[in-house]
């Protein structure tokens, strides 16, 4: 039979052409590089960015075209008592402006019947003084659609940063979970041992029911502790999804641990605050929006000028109808001249001035401030990470005592010296102590994930070994 075979071919024709689910994507055995690669294809928020980007590139090569091209017919029936006329007009018009405050336009009609005669028309016009340069209509709009490219390339490097960093952070997250998972079972197994101990020790009259009660509690509260970290394990999953753009429902195996690092790669505060200064994208962003500013304000200053404008014109038809003929160029009307007026009444221009200066101002004192923000947040990450350096090395001092203790009271509870308690405690201790190490060590991966993204580091480079 054909027929299976051809729903087979359909089946997958439509899902090569309809957008699949995210998780179709996602491999069964994820690294941090697999999951920071398919969010960088996906993301939602990032998609939007470049959504954003894309569109002032349109802006800019709208702004780049310099011509325009209309064509078009008019047919009319005139009537009036005693006397109708069906008359047509075939025209085109081509249309030029530069960045320079030059316009120029071009009006061919080759064919008028009727009523309607053919024609030809051309004008151009320099500006000399008001709205010349870039300070023409053309000019400015290329200038603002430049800067406008501009920002909208730096806010797309923000989101992919935000993108990157958020994909981190959501993975390790998912991996330390896991991890503690595997310490909430082993502390599991180790309460079961220890209660099923004293269960035997019990039977064999060398301990008292209380002793096996607290074993058996732990092993309830042990268990407990397993089935919550287990729901936390899956929450971080889903989260990692989520930042991800997708695949809420997968469960791929992540196969990075947390990387281990390098302090000799941390540089000094004053390093770092001065690469985010150099480097930040927010500060371009910024001085985009202040040479913006700068040039509505030079725009405003210039329509307070008198306007000085070279002129010369072209207007020839026929005076009967059918095709225009050369004839046209020979009785046209030519015209050519200087154009000059003054503006009497310059309120709206004055306002308009002062308004752009105010805002200039506040946009120079507003980076002023981002600068002290930017200095801050570095200041901020970088103190995060001496933190959890501090962290890790009091946590590593942390296991050798917990280990220690936990000997010294297995030690006393075979030479019946010690109590049950002691050994509880010990064995809590340890276990709190491996998740807080598990913990410690991760936060100190993202702290330093967060002092990169504060020095305006390019978080897609960094490899993800």
């Amino acid at each position: 039979m054909r027929y299976p075979r051809m729903i087979a071919i359909l089946a997958t024709v439509i899902a090569c052409t309809v957008p699949g689910r995210a998780e179709n994507i996602i491999p069964a055995k994820l690294s941090v590089a697999d999951a920071v690669g398919i969010a960088l294809g996906m993301n939602a928020d990032l998609k939007q960015a470049e959504e954003g980007k894309l569109a002032s590139l349109s802006q800019l090569r709208i702004a780049g075209y310099n011509t325009s091209l209309n064509f078009g017919t008019t047919t009319g029936l005139a009537r009036a008592p005693g006397n109708s006329d069906l008359s047509t007009l075939v025209s085109s018009q081509l249309s030029y402006e530069n960045p320079f405050g030059t316009q120029a336009s071009l009006d061919i009609s080759p064919l008028g019947l009727g009523s309607k005669y053919g024609g030809l028309g051309v004008s151009v016009r320099q500006a000399l003084s008001k709205g010349s340069g870039i300070l023409s209509n053309k000019g400015f709009a290329l200038k603002s659609a430049q800067s406008g490219v501009t920002v909208q390339t730096k806010q797309l490097f923000l989101s992919r940063q935000a993108t990157v960093q958020g994909v981190i952070e959501a993975y390790h997250q998912a991996v330390l979970a896991r991890e503690e998972v595997k310490v909430r079972e082993q502390a599991v197994k180790f309460a079961e041992e220890a209660a099923d101990g004293w269960r035997k020790r019990e039977k064999e009259g060398m301990a008292a029911g209380i002793e096996v009660s607290r074993f058996e509690i732990q092993v309830l509260q042990t268990k407990n502790s397993l089935n919550s970290q287990q729901r936390t394990a899956r929450n971080a999953m889903d989260r990692l999804m989520i930042a991800i753009g997708g695949g809420i429902g997968e469960v791929p195996e992540l196969v990075d641990s947390v990387p281990q690092v390098d302090d000799a790669a941390i540089p000094t505060l004053a390093d770092a605050v001065k690469t985010a200064l150099a480097n930040r994208a927010e500060l371009t962003i910024n001085d985009e929006r202040l040479a913006e500013q700068e040039r509505e304000l030079a725009r405003a200053k210039d329509n307070l000028r008198p306007q000085l404008d070279l002129v010369a014109g072209f207007n020839g038809s026929r005076d009967s109808e059918g095709f225009l003929s050369r004839s046209v160029l020979n009785e046209g009307l030519l015209t050519t001249g200087l154009e000059y007026s003054i503006p009497l009444d310059r309120r709206i221009n004055q306002e308009n001035r002062d308004t752009a200066t105010r805002q200039l101002e506040v946009l120079r004192n507003l980076r002023l401030f981002q600068m002290d923000q930017i200095t801050e947040q570095v200041r901020t990450a970088y103190r995060g990470v001496e933190s959890a350096r501090a962290s890790m090395l009091i946590l590593a001092q942390n296991k050798t005592t917990a280990v220690e203790n936990l000997r010294i009271a297995n030690r006393m509870m075979e030479e019946g010296e010690g109590s049950s308690r002691d050994t509880l405690d010990a064995q809590q201790a340890l276990t709190e102590v491996d998740s807080s190490l598990l913990s410690g060590n991760t936060d100190l991966y993202l702290a330093t994930i967060e002092l990169k993204r504060a020095m305006g580091e390019d978080l897609t480079q960094m490899g993800f070994k």
